[in-house]
C-alpha cells in the first residue's frame, strides 16, 4: 500500500497571533500561526471583514511568533520560533505573495525539545535584538542590523543560559535606546534545592557584545505571564507580572516600587481559586496607553497605569467586557479588537470598539486595601460590538461521516469545542452563501443580467430578466422597481445584454441586435428573413451573434469609432456545425477589444477564432469534448482560461495561449446530471465563473490557484454578477420563478459549518439510523451547569432561589460556572440534526460522569448503553463507583428510557457490540455481558492488555470472532475470541509503544490505520503467517500458546507511517465525491481535515514520488526545516507521498517550476494536470 496524503482543510486553531505592518503599507495586518501554517490576515476597516490574504505551509511546528521592526524602518518582520532548531527571520514578499526567510540560523536539534530554544521569542521594542528561549536552561540573543546593501542581517548568537532553570514567559522591555533588556519568568533550583519563581532581567551590552543577568527578584509561584509596558517618552517601562488572582508591577530601577492589584471576579462564584490572565494587548495612543487583559473565564479587564516621569504611582483595573477565551489579543489603530479563539463555538472574532469603558463600573486600584477579592457583575457586550467571525472547528473530539441529507456528497458530523461553547457541527463541502433578497417573478425566467450605464459607476443600474417571450427591466436603488423607459425591448426575450462604450446598451433578441444609445436613439440589425439568432456574446465594443439552424453561420459586429454605432464586419464566421454557445475573451490592458471568441458547436467541439485586425475571424484552435457545449466562457485567471459547460454535466477547462490562441492542458470535472450553464462574475476583485448544474459551483482563484467549489445553496438556473451600495460583490440569480440576490461570505473557504450548540464538552455520539437522531454524551470536569450552580448557591445560602437568575449567567456567552476539582457535570442528549432541537436531555446526578457510549442489539431490540463513573480522578486513574446504564429507544427513536444500571468495579472506558452481546473494557480487561431483567449478566472475562484499553473496533469480516483493541500506551492488539471457552486471546501486537488516539480497520480485515498522540499516522497489517494460522484456527489457540518473551509471538507489519503534525481524533473510510473511490479521511484535534488516497497505478505512484523528491531537493520551506525531517519527526516516513508538498508546486515562480519539471522529466502543464486530477478525482 502506498498513500498520497492531502490536506482538505488546514487546522482552524490559532496558537498565536501578532500585529504589524508586514506588507510595508499603512494598514495593519495580523499574522497568525495555525499549527504548521502561517497566514496573513487583513482586517478590512471599511467593511469590518477579515480577509485571509495568504496562507503558507511551513512544514514545521510553529511554537511562537514576534513582530520585529528595525530602527527607522516602515515594515515589520516576523521572528519565528519553531521545532526546526533554528531562528528564522521572515519577511512577507508582496510581489510573490509568500513568506521569505531573510535570515536563518541553526542552533540545535530539530523537534520539540525542552532545552532547544524556540518555545518563546521576544523582540526588543526598538528593533535592535531578539531573544529565543527554550523551556529549560537555554536562551539565545541575536543582534539584528543591516549590511551595506541595507539587507537585514543577524550577528553571532549570544548565550544567556542558566542551569536548572525553567522558563515560563519572555518579553522585551522597553528601555528606550539604552542597552536592550529582556524579562523572563524563571524557576531556579536543582540538587534538591527548593525551586522558586523569579522575574529576571537579561541585558544585552551592545558595546561589549555579551548578555548579563542584570537583575532578579522573587515573585509569586503562580506567575504565568508578563506584560511589557511602553517606555522612554511613551510610558514608565517595566513589566506587569500576572499570577493567580493578582497583577503586580515590577521594574529594575532603584526607585521603582511594587504595585499590586487583585484581579476581580464575578459575583456569585462557587470556586474560590484566583483567576489567571491568559491573553493581553497593549494599545498606544498619543501621550497615553492602556492594556486589555483577559482571564481564563473570558472576562476582559482594562488596566490603566498612572505614572510621573519613570515612576508608577497607581495601577487601576476595571471589568471591560466578556468574550470567548482567546489565545491572542490584537488591538488595531482603526478601532478594532481581534481575538483568536481557544475553543470552538465562537471562532476567531473581530470586534469594534464602541467606547473605552471609562464610564460606569467600579475601578479597583493599588490605592485601595482589599480584604477580599473584589467582585463585579458581568454584563452583555457594551464596549465591544462583533463585526466579523471566522469559524473554528478546534478542538475536534470525534467525527463521523454520513449522508443523512441525501446529498451528492456526504456530510461530516463533528463534535467540537469545550464547555458551553461546544457544538455538533455539520461540515459540508462548499462555500457558505448569504441570501440578501428573494422576490417572486410573474413567470418563469430564463436568464438575468446586470448592467451599469458608465464604466466608472460603482453600482449596477439595471437588473434585466428575460422570459420566454418578454424582458423585464428593474432599477437598482433603495427599492427594486420596474423601469419602462430604459429603451430595451420588453416584448421579446433577451439573449445577451451589455453596456457599450459611450453610455449605450446592446440588447440581443432572437430577431434583432439592438443598440440603445445614451440619447435614446436605437440602431437595429435584423437577421435574414426566416432566420433567428440562437446565441450571442457581447462586450463594450464587440458583438458576435450565431444564427439558428444555419450550419454554423455567425455575424461579427464592431463599434465604429466616429459614429459610435455597431457595424457589421465585412466577413462572416463559418464553423460548419450549428453553434450552441459563444463567449468573448476579456479585453487585455492596452487593447480596445477582445482578441478571441470561443465557439461551442453541435459537433462536440469548442473552437477559438481570432478577432484582431491581422487575423480577423481566422480559426486558431479546436478542442474535442465529450458532448455538445451548452455554454462557454473565457476569463483571465492568471492565464487566459476557457470554460465549457457540456450538456452531460461535465465542465471542461483549458488554457488559452494569449498570442496564438492555442488550447492546452484540458481538464474535466463532473458537476451533475444537468447541462452546465456558465456565467461570469467577480469574486475578491478577480474574474470568476459560476457553473450551474444540479448544484451551483464557483470557479475562482485563491492564492494563485484555480479552485472549483460548490455553493451550499439550492440549484440555480442562471446567474450574473451584482454590485450595489449594500453588496460590493454579489450574485443576482434566478431559481424557478424567483429572483435572488446572494453573496459569498468566505470565498477562500472550502467547507461551511452548521452548528448545533451543546451544553458541555462532548465525548462520544452514536446515530439511530431509523430515526436519524444522534445520542451524545457530554461531560465536564470542575464545572457546573446552570441548574447545578443555582442549586449550589441556594444550598450555601448565598442567594435566595428567586435571585439565582441574576447571578447564574447564560453559559453560551459567559461560560460554565467553575467548581472545585473532583466535581463532574454530565448529561445524555438526544438531538435531531435536521432541526437542531434536543428531543431529550438527561442530566446525571450524584457526581456521575458519562465516559463511553455504544448502541447494542439484544434479542432483536436496539439499546443505548452508557458507561459512567462517579467521583472519577484522572491521575491517579480511579473512581468511587462505576456503572453501565442501559437505555431503550422510545417514541420512534427520538427519546431513550432507562432500563437498568449495572455496577462494575472499574471505569468502563469503552463499549462495543460483539456477537450479540456487550463487550466492556475495564482497564486492561475485556468483559462480556448479556441482557438481563434487572441488570446485565456477565458471561466472560479476559485480561488482554497491560494498561488501559481505550478503543475497540470489530473485525469487518468476522465481527463475532476477532476484534482490534488499542491500549493507552501499548499500541494495537488483534484479539481472537473462543466461543467454546469464552476467552479472549491477544494474538498480534506491536513492537513500538504507540499512544493510540484513533484507529480504523480497513475492509480486508487485516489492515488497521491508527493515529497516536505524537502526531503520527501508521498503517499496520497482520503478518501473513499469523493470518494463515488464524484462518485455520479462528480462536487463536495455537498462536496464544506460543510463548514469546515479550507480548505475542507475531508483531504487526508496518505498511506505512507518516508524521501529520497533529493528533488524529477520528479515522474512517468513505467516498467524498460522487462516483469516486474510497479514501481514508481523518480529523485532527486542531480542526484540520485530511485524506490518504491509496495509489492504484504504479505510474502515478512513481510520478508523485519523483515530484516529491524533486521538491525536497530544490525547494526549502521558509521555516528552514527539512521536509523529510519534519515528516519523520518521530519515526521515518514510509510509503506515503506528501500531497501538501507536491501542491506547493502551484505557488512557485516560473524558474523554480521549470527546474523541478526538468528534474521529473515532465512539462509544467503535465504536473499541474496531475495534481489537480489527484485532488478532484478523490477529494475536493
Amino acid at each position: 500500500m502506498f498513500l498520497y496524503n492531502l490536506t482538505l482543510q488546514a487546522p482552524t486553531a490559532v496558537s498565536t497571533a501578532i500585529l504589524g505592518h508586514f506588507s510595508g503599507g499603512k494598514h495593519q495586518e495580523v499574522v497568525v500561526a495555525r499549527q504548521q501554517f502561517l497566514e496573513l490576515w487583513r482586517p478590512d476597516t471599511a467593511t469590518g471583514k477579515l480577509v485571509i490574504e495568504h496562507s503558507e505551509n511551513l512544514f514545521c511546528r510553529v511554537r511562537s511568533l514576534a513582530a520585529f521592526r528595525l530602527t527607522g524602518g516602515s515594515k515589520d518582520y516576523i521572528v519565528l520560533g519553531s521545532d526546526a532548531g533554528a531562528l528564522s527571520l521572515l519577511e512577507f514578499d508582496t510581489r510573490g505573495k509568500r513568506f521569505v526567510a531573510v535570515q536563518f540560523h541553526e542552533f540545535g536539534r530539530t523537534g520539540l525539545r525542552r532545552q532547544i530554544p524556540g518555545q518563546y521569542v521576544a523582540a526588543d521594542p526598538r528593533g535592535r535584538a531578539v531573544m529565543v528561549a527554550g523551556v529549560e536552561r537555554t536562551k539565545i540573543v541575536y543582534v539584528v542590523t543591516r549590511d551595506a546593501a541595507a539587507n537585514v542581517m543577524i550577528q553571532s548568537p549570544l548565550e544567556a543560559n542558566k542551569a536548572h532553570s525553567v522558563c515560563f514567559d519572555v518579553v522585551g522591555v522597553d528601555v528606550g535606546y539604552e542597552n536592550p533588556v529582556f524579562a523572563a519568568i524563571e524557576t531556579v533550583g536543582g540538587d534538591g534545592a527548593q525551586t522558586t519563581k523569579q522575574l529576571v532581567y537579561y541585558e544585552l551590552d551592545l558595546g561589549l557584545n555579551h548578555v548579563v543577568r542584570k537583575w532578579s527578584v522573587g515573585i509569586s509561584d503562580t506567575a504565568n505571564k508578563l506584560i511589557a509596558l511602553p517606555g522612554s517618552s511613551d510610558g514608565p517601562s517595566g513589566v506587569l507580572v500576572c499570577s493567580e488572582g493578582c497583577i503586580e508591577y515590577r521594574h529594575s530601577t532603584g526607585g521603582a516600587s511594587v504595585h499590586r492589584v487583585p484581579v476581580p471576579r464575578r459575583t456569585g462564584q462557587i470556586d474560590t481559586r484566583g483567576l489567571m490572565i491568559v491573553a493581553s494587548a497593549v494599545h498606544r495612543m498619543k501621550n497615553a496607553f492602556f492594556i486589555l487583559a483577559q482571564a481564563e473565564t473570558g472576562d476582559l479587564y482594562k488596566i490603566a497605569v498612572q505614572y510621573t516621569a519613570d515612576e508608577v504611582t497607581r495601577i487601576g483595573i476595571k471589568y471591560f467586557d466578556t468574550i470567548a477565551p482567546a489565545s491572542s489579543l490584537c488591538i488595531l489603530r482603526a478601532g478594532f479588537l481581534f481575538a483568536t479563539a481557544m475553543e470552538s463555538g465562537s471562532g476567531h472574532q473581530l470586534f469594534q470598539f464602541e467606547n473605552l469603558g471609562d464610564e460606569g463600573g467600579e475601578c479597583f486600584s493599588t490605592d485601595t486595601e482589599h480584604d477580599s477579592v473584589p467582585e463585579f457583575r458581568a454584563h452583555e457586550l457594551s464596549s465591544l460590538a462583533l463585526v466579523d467571525e471566522i469559524e473554528s472547528l478546534s478542538p475536534v473530539i470525534r467525527s463521523q461521516v454520513h449522508n443523512l441529507a441525501e446529498e451528492e456528497a456526504p456530510q461530516i458530523y463533528t463534535l467540537c469545542g469545550r464547555g458551553a461553547r461546544s457544538a455538533l457541527r455539520i461540515v459540508r463541502h462548499g462555500l457558505e452563501v448569504s441570501e440578501m433578497a428573494v422576490s417572486e417573478l410573474p413567470g418563469t425566467p430564463r436568464a438575468v443580467w446586470t448592467v451599469r450605464r458608465r464604466e466608472s459607476d460603482s453600482s449596477d443600474e439595471y437588473i434585466v430578466v428575460s422570459f420566454v417571450d418578454a424582458t423585464l427591466v428593474l432599477s437598482v436603488g433603495e427599492e427594486v422597481e420596474e423601469v419602462k423607459d430604459s429603451g430595451l425591448l420588453a416584448t421579446a426575450p433577451t439573449l445577451a445584454l451589455h453596456r457599450v462604450d459611450g453610455g449605450g446598451l446592446v440588447q440581443v433578441t432572437p430577431r434583432a441586435v439592438r443598440h440603445v444609445m445614451a440619447d435614446g436613439r436605437v440602431s437595429e440589425w435584423q437577421p435574414p428573413q426566416g432566420r433567428e439568432i440562437a446565441c450571442a456574446a457581447v462586450n463594450a465594443r464587440q458583438a458576435v451573434v450565431a444564427l439558428a439552424r444555419s450550419g454554423g453561420h455567425a455575424i461579427y459586429f464592431e463599434l465604429h469609432e466616429q459614429l459610435g454605432v455597431l457595424r457589421e464586419h465585412e466577413q462572416a464566421l463559418h464553423v460548419g456545425s450549428d453553434i450552441t454557445s459563444l463567449a468573448l475573451a476579456p479585453v487585455d490592458a492596452g487593447r480596445v477589444g477582445a482578441a478571441f471568441v470561443a465557439v461551442g458547436c453541435e459537433d462536440r467541439t469548442v473552437r477559438v477564432f481570432a478577432l484582431d485586425a491581422a487575423r480577423s475571424l481566422e480559426p486558431l484552435s479546436v478542442q474535442a469534448v465529450a458532448d455538445s457545449p451548452h455554454s462557454v466562457a473565457m476569463v483571465q485567471q492568471g492565464v487566459l482560461t476557457l470554460y465549457a459547460g457540456l450538456r452531460n454535466g461535465l465542465l471542461v477547462r483549458a488554457n488559452v495561449d494569449a498570442v496564438s490562441g492555442e488550447l492546452s492542458a484540458p481538464r474535466t470535472r463532473f458537476l451533475g446530471a444537468r447541462p452546465v450553464q456558465l456565467c461570469v462574475a467577480t469574486v475578491c476583485g478577480t474574474p470568476a465563473v459560476v457553473a450551474l448544474a444540479t448544484a451551483p459551483w464557483l470557479c475562482h482563484v485563491v492564492q494563485g490557484r484555480v479552485r472549483i467549489t460548490p455553493l451550499s445553496y439550492d440549484a440555480l438556473d442562471y446567474a450574473a454578477g451584482f454590485t450595489s451600495d449594500q453588496c460590493a460583490e454579489g450574485l443576482v440569480c434566478i431559481a424557478s420563478n424567483t429572483l435572488r440576490i446572494l453573496s459569498v461570505d468566505r470565498p477562500d473557504a472550502i467547507f461551511n459549518h452548521a452548528a448545533i450548540p451543546l451544553s458541555l464538552t462532548p465525548r462520544e455520539f452514536i446515530l439511530n439510523a431509523t430515526s436519524r437522531h444522534f445520542a451524545v454524551i457530554e461531560t465536564e470536569h470542575a464545572h457546573l451547569t446552570s441548574a447545578q450552580a443555582a442549586r449550589e448557591l441556594v444550598a450555601r445560602g448565598d442567594v435566595a432561589e428567586s435571585e439565582t437568575e441574576t447571578l447564574v449567567l447564560p453559559p453560551e456567552q459567559f461560560g460554565l460556572v467553575r467548581s472545585e476539582r473532583g466535581r463532574w457535570a454530565s448529561l445524555i442528549r438526544v438531538l435531531d440534526p435536521f432541526t437542531g432541537d434536543s428531543t431529550q436531555i438527561i442530566e446525571l446526578e450524584d457526581n456521575f460522569a458519562a465516559v463511553s457510549l455504544a448502541q447494542v442489539v439484544f434479542g432483536g431490540e436496539t439499546f443505548v448503553v452508557v458507561g459512567c463513573a462517579r467521583g472519577m480522578t484522572l491521575s491517579p486513574r480511579g473512581c468511587q463507583a462505576a456503572a453501565i446504564r442501559t437505555y431503550r429507544w422510545a417514541d420512534e427513536g427520538t427519546r431513550i428510557e432507562l432500563v437498568h444500571a449495572t455496577p462494575v468495579d472499574d471505569i468502563p472506558q469503552c463499549l462495543l457490540p460483539f456477537n450479540g452481546l456487550l463487550l466492556v473494557s475495564l482497564s486492561g480487561t475485556l468483559r462480556l455481558y448479556d441482557m438481563g431483567i434487572r441488570q446485565l449478566l456477565k458471561k466472560a472475562q479476559s485480561v488482554v492488555s497491560p494498561h488501559v484499553i481505550t478503543m475497540m473496533r470489530p473485525h469487518p469480516q468476522l465481527p463475532n470472532q476477532r476484534l482490534f483493541i488499542a491500549d493507552v500506551q501499548e499500541s494495537i492488539r488483534l484479539v481472537a475470541y473462543s466461543p467454546d471457552t469464552h476467552a479472549f486471546r491477544a494474538v498480534v501486537d506491536d513492537t513500538l509503544p504507540r499512544y493510540i488516539t484513533s484507529m480504523h480497520v480497513l475492509d480486508d480485515g487485516d489492515t488497521v490505520v491508527a493515529g497516536d498522540k505524537f502526531g503520527n499516522l501508521a498503517v499496520l497489517r497482520v503478518p501473513e503467517r499469523a493470518a494463515k494460522l488464524l484462518d485455520s484456527d479462528p480462536t487463536g489457540a495455537r498462536l496464544a500458546f506460543e510463548k514469546p518473551k515479550f507480548g505475542t509471538t507475531h508483531k504487526w507489519d508496518l505498511v506505512a507511517e507518516f508524521h501529520i503534525g497533529d493528533i488524529a481524533t477520528s479515522l474512517t473510510t468513505c467516498a467524498l465525491a460522487p462516483a469516486s473511490r474510497q479514501v481514508i479521511l481523518y480529523t485532527t484535534l486542531m480542526g484540520s481535515l485530511q485524506v490518504c488516497v491509496p495509489f492504484v497505478s504504479k505510474s502515478d505512484m512513481d510520478f508523485f514520488r519523483a515530484l516529491e523528491l524533486a521538491m525536497r531537493k530544490l525547494w526549502t520551506p521558509a521555516s528552514g526545516r527539512g521536509h523529510l525531517a519534519y515528516r519523520s519527526a518521530v519515526s521515518p516516513v514510509r510509503s506515503v507521498v506528501d500531497g501538501d508538498l507536491c501542491e506547493v508546486f502551484f505557488t512557485l515562480d516560473y524558474d523554480m517550476r521549470e527546474a523541478i519539471s526538468d528534474e521529473v522529466d515532465r512539462t509544467q502543464s503535465d504536473i499541474f494536470k496531475k495534481l489537480e486530477d489527484m485532488r478532484s478525482m478523490f477529494a475536493f
